[in-house]
């Protein structure tokens, strides 16, 4: 029983060792893979992957990991936390992701949650300053106010 003991160990610390990696798919890994998603429109693999990341935290009623995903930190916190309050329950169900025409720099976006009436929305851009790069990455705008119509 040693033997095979001391034969797993060895097997695993090679694997280590030789730079095997877990082959799990991300979507597994990050629970995306989990979503009820639908979407229309056009989205880039970075826009749809911001998104998808969005709804996983929505659906854990993740604040921090949500916050986490903002263009900046300006006010990404409350912004996270009334979100993951007015949406955490919707966010169980099935969804409906529409992506509009994009603008130069923003990308927007339309939550469709079955059941709820009014879609949650979510505008996309580049985060920091320097303005497009398409290296950099995407986030959510949470700016206090900006949803505000």
């Amino acid at each position: 029983m040693a033997l095979v003991a001391a034969v797993l160990l060895l097997f695993t610390a090679c694997q280590f060792a030789l730079g095997e990696e877990d082959k799990t798919p991300q979507y597994v890994k990050d629970g995306t893979a989990d979503l009820e998603l639908s979407v229309t429109g056009r989205p880039t693999p970075e826009t749809l992957s911001v998104i998808e990341k969005a709804l996983v935290r929505l659906k854990e009623r993740d604040v921090e990991g949500l916050a986490g995903l903002a263009r900046d930190d300006d006010g990404a916190k409350d912004t996270a936390r009334a979100w993951v309050k007015k949406w955490g329950d919707a966010a169980q169900k099935p969804v409906v992701v529409d992506f509009t025409d994009d603008t130069i720099s923003t990308w927007i976006t339309e939550l469709r949650f079955k059941g709820e009436r009014e879609p949650l929305l979510m505008d996309l851009k580049h985060k920091g300053k320097d303005k497009g790069d398409p290296s950099r990455e995407i986030g959510i705008i949470m700016s206090p106010g900006y949803y505000d119509h």
